[in-house]
This record gives C-alpha cells, sequence and structure tokens, in this order.
C-alpha cells in the first residue's frame, strides 16, 4: 500500500530546549516520531533522521508523506527545511523473546550517586535531566577512554510516549570524545538513527545509559548509544554520525 497525501503537523519547541546553537536533537527526532505515529496510527519501530541545520525555538511545520506497507509501514517525515527522518513503523511489535544486550542492576538507588553538573548557560537543555555517572568519565577531564555510562532520568513529567522519551534520552550525553578533551569544541550530529525495543513498563523514570565514540578522523566521529529501563531491560539503540568543526 502506499498513500501519496501528505499531511501537516506542527510542534513548538521552548527555548529551554536549546543545545547549542539551536533545539536538542533528541527532541526534534522525538517530534518526527510523533508526527509519523499520528499520520500512520502505527507504533514506531526505527528512525534514521538527517540533521541539516539548527532549529529555532518556536513554532515548526512538519510535513508527512511517502506512506508505504501494510503491517510494518514506512514514511518520510520533514521538520520545515532543517531535518527529514525515514520512520519505520510496525502495527504489530509483539514482546521481547530475546535480547543479547544486558547490563548488571544498579547496586544503589541512583539518586544516591553525585549528580553531573552541566551549565544551563553552556546546554540549556540540561536542566532538564537528571544525570548521575556511573564510570569515571566526565565532559572535558582528559580522560583516556571516550565512553559515558550513567544512570538518567527527565526532571519534567512532559507529554512524552515511551519511544519519545527514548528519542531524547539517546541524544541526551555529549559526544564520547568530550570525555577526552579538556576544552569544548564544537561536535554536532548530523545523522540519528535509532531501533526501539518492546519493555515492560516501569514506574521509575530512571534510565542506564551507556554512550561511546566507535571511532573517528579529525572532520567526523560516531557515536553508539545503548539505553536500558531500570529494570535493566533494553529500550532502545542509536548511532549517530557527527561533524567535527575545529
Amino acid at each position: 500500500m502506499t498513500v501519496t497525501t501528505t499531511t501537516s503537523h506542527s510542534a513548538t519547541f521552548e527555548a529551554s530546549w536549546k543545545s547549542f546553537d539551536g533545539i536538542h536533537g533528541g527532541l526534534l527526532v522525538a517530534s518526527m516520531i510523533r508526527a509519523a505515529v499520528d499520520a500512520t496510527g502505527a507504533s514506531p519501530a526505527a528512525v534514521s533522521a538527517h540533521l541539516d541545520r539548527p532549529v529555532p525555538p518556536g513554532v515548526a511545520a512538519l510535513t508527512v508523506d511517502d506512506v508505504h506497507g501494510g503491517r510494518t509501514v514506512s514514511c518520510r517525515v520533514a521538520l520545515a527545511d532543517s531535518a527529514t527522518a525515514l520512520v519505520r513503523l510496525a502495527r504489530d511489535v509483539g514482546h521481547t523473546v530475546r535480547t543479547t544486550s544486558s547490563v548488571e542492576p544498579a547496586s544503589d538507588d541512583p539518586s544516591t550517586l553525585p549528580r553531573l553538573e552541566i551549565p544551563i548557560d553552556f546546554v540549556p537543555f540540561s536542566q532538564h535531566l537528571d544525570i548521575r555517572p556511573i564510570n569515571a568519565a566526565r565532559p572535558f577531564a582528559g580522560g583516556d577512554s571516550p565512553e559515558f555510562d550513567v544512570w538518567i532520568r527527565l526532571l519534567d513529567n512532559l507529554d512524552f510516549t515511551t519511544t519519545e522519551r527514548s528519542a531524547v534520552l539517546l541524544d541526551a550525553l555529549p559526544p564520547g570524545l568530550f570525555a577526552t578533551l579538556t576544552m569544548p569544541v564544537a561536535i554536532p550530529t548530523v545523522e540519528f538513527s535509532a531501533h526501539f525495543a518492546p519493555t515492560t513498563p516501569s514506574d521509575s523514570p530512571w534510565h542506564r545509559l551507556r554512550h561511546r565514540t566507535v571511532w573517528a578522523t579529525d572532520t567526523l566521529c560516531v557515536d553508539e548509544t545503548e539505553l536500558f529501563t531500570a529494570t535493566v531491560e533494553l529500550a532502545a539503540q542509536a548511532r549517530q554520525l557527527r561533524r567535527i568543526l575545529n
């Protein structure tokens, strides 16, 4: 089945969700996923987004077109002239029967761990996050390993679905390279791909997030991310292609 009708949607982005030059990329991806769900009525399973230019705060127009499929649906979402995404959705996701990605359960309540403080004037959207590092990696600490391992939660009771929340959290941490640097460098995401797994509902807002740079050149790098629920079920995985500007 192919539906050629284009549907129009909109999203309002608050200034508190700015990253550096524009709105946080994970929130942009979440908004495109929401538009795809609204247009198709199916459940999101994967997304591949190209982030071409910063999106300013305010109202942004989204369009959904090129809808294909029956039980498995695909569509293209455009966010103004700044980003596009191919979203793959399913009408019968089912439940997880096998996963090879796992982490150890937390030995302590994550809220008892020291909090990672990120200056709001440097990264405004950090005011919506509570991040509790597990390993020794810290931004701009000049460490040996480009890998962060944290517990994380959203501080606000925002109107996110499970998948939208996963998209936001997958893009919540800085590039893994930041753990090896000693000063800020602009490393924006230009491509973001994610897959979402069905999980058991949980009352806990906490997620385990493992995030690392797997390769880098002088101008490009790729980060890989795994997101787990508080009961350490795999919730989502992502890869990001980033441009190193300095």
